[in-house]
């Protein structure tokens, strides 16, 4: 299946996103941030960035706080870069819980076995 262009721009915005996280933002309160997924809606103008990050829960507060803080740092990173768009969508950055979701799956799993 050929994806569409929201995904590949989607995916596109995943690969760079980590890129800038990971080398060019020095923000104290980001922890270890994994990007999860990006959710380009149809019409472009908005994406949201779905993360985890390693800690406890202040941690993925501050993380938040810092990620969505530094948003339109982040877009200025990616317009510099050599990304071929047009318009560059907002952005807005939201806690996964889908990990979180499947070891609470998982433990609820192994209780049953137990019992």
């Amino acid at each position: 299946m050929i994806p569409n262009r929201t995904q590949r721009l989607g995916a596109l915005l995943k690969e760079e996103i980590t890129l800038i996280i990971s080398r060019k933002v020095r923000d104290p309160r980001i922890g270890f941030v994994t990007i999860n997924e990006v959710e380009v809606k149809p019409d472009f103008k908005t994406a949201t960035i779905y993360y985890t990050v390693m800690g406890d829960e202040k941690q993925r507060e501050q993380t938040s706080i810092a990620l969505n803080g530094m948003s339109n740092f982040i877009r200025r990173e990616l317009k510099l870069s050599h990304l071929n768009i047009k318009t560059l969508p907002t952005l807005f950055f939201k806690y996964d819980t889908t990990l979180d979701y499947g070891e609470k799956i998982d433990a609820m799993i192994k209780m049953l076995r137990k019992s």
